[in-house]
C-alpha cells in the first residue's frame, strides 16, 4: 500500500487544529501556511468558526472534500474516532501525533491495536501514534509539529530521514538545514501501529527525489520487511546510513517507554 498520500498530498486536514500556533494542534496549520503549502488546508475544530484565518470544520465528515492527508492532534479514544471517520470517507493517509497508546500501558496498547486493525481493514495508511509525523520539502507538505521548521524549511535536496525517534529525527533535520544540505523527505514513525520504518524506506527507495537515506532505529518489528526495503534501496543505488539505538539495557528500557517497542539486539540487526 502506497505512501503517496502521506508524502505527496494535494490537501491536508488537521483534527484538533488550534488558533494558537505554539500548541500541537496549531503548529501544523501554522507551518503549512508559513512555508507555503499550495494545496487546500482544512482545520477541524468544532468549537471555532475560523482557525488561523482559515474556515474551520466540525468534523472529518463536514469537510468539503476528502483530504489526501489527515493530521490528528486529539487524544486517545477521540483520535480513534477521527480515524474511523477518515477511513470511512476514503482518506489516503493519517498522521497521529497524539500520545497515550502502547507506550502508556495495557489500556493504551488495546487502543493502539484498534488503530492497527483499522489500517489493515481499510487500507488507510496511519503513521504513529505518538510520533513527530512527516515533511516533504519541495511541495511544503507538513504533517508535524517539529520545532526544526520553526524558522525556515530546509533547502530542497536528496537526503531523506526515517526515524523511529522523533527527537533524533528532528535534530538531524535541523542539522541538515543549518549545514545547507538539501532535504527531500522526513518521517518519524513513533509507535508504528501501521506504517513502519521499513515501509518508509521501501517508498523512499523508489522516490525520485531521494538519493540518500538516513535512518534511526530503536527496534526491528518485522525483519523480512526491513530486509526487502534495504534490498530495494540497494537496487536503486541509494545508500542507507543507519543509527541503531537502544543496544544497552538502559537504552532498551528507554525505547520501550518511548514508542512501546522493545529494542532489538545487535544479533537481530546483524541478521537483517
Amino acid at each position: 500500500m502506497s505512501l503517496d498520500a502521506l508524502f505527496q498530498p494535494r490537501s491536508v486536514a488537521v483534527s484538533g487544529a488550534s488558533s494558537d500556533p505554539t500548541k500541537t494542534g496549531g503548529r501544523p496549520v501554522h507551518m503549512l501556511l508559513k512555508h507555503g503549502f499550495a494545496g487546500a488546508i482544512y482545520p477541524i475544530n468544532p468549537k471555532s468558526e475560523k482557525v488561523q484565518g482559515l474556515p474551520s470544520f466540525a468534523s472529518v465528515d463536514a469537510l468539503p472534500e476528502v483530504p489526501d492527508l489527515l493530521v490528528v492532534a486529539v487524544p486517545g479514544a477521540a483520535a480513534l474516532g477521527v480515524l474511523e471517520q477518515a477511513a470511512a470517507r476514503g482518506v489516503g493517509a493519517a498522521v497521529v501525533l497524539s500520545a497515550g497508546f502502547a507506550e502508556s500501558g495495557p489500556e493504551g496498547a488495546a487502543l493502539q491495536a484498534c488503530v492497527t486493525d483499522l489500517a489493515q481493514r481499510t487500507g488507510m495508511r496511519i503513521v504513529g501514534p505518538n510520533c513527530l509525523g512527516s515533511v516533504s520539502v519541495r511541495n511544503r507538505a507538513i504533517g508535524t509539529f517539529s520545532i526544526a521548521l520553526e524558522k525556515e524549511m530546509p533547502p530542497a535536496g536528496g537526503v531523506s530521514i526515517v526515524s523511529q525517534s522523533g527527537n533524533v529525527g528532528s535534530a538531524a533535520l535541523k542539522q541538515l538545514t543549518d549545514s545547507g544540505a538539501g532535504v527531500a523527505r522526513f518521517i518519524a514513525t513513533g509507535n508504528e501501529a501501521d506504517v513502519q520504518a521499513a515501509d518508509a524506506l521501501d517508498w523512499l527507495a523508489r522516490d525520485d527525489e531521494t538519493r540518500v537515506i538516513l535512518c534511526c532505529l530503536e527496534t526491528c518489528r518485522d525483519g523480512p520487511r526491513l530486509t526487502r526495503a534495504l534490498a530495494a534501496a540497494r537496487a536503486a543505488g541509494k545508500p542507507v546510513v543507519v543509527l541503531k539505538i537502544g543496544t544497552s539495557e538502559v537504552g532498551q528500557q528507554a525505547a520501550l517507554s518511548h514508542t512501546g517497542g522493545l529494542a532489538g539486539s545487535d544479533r537481530v540487526f546483524d541478521a537483517v
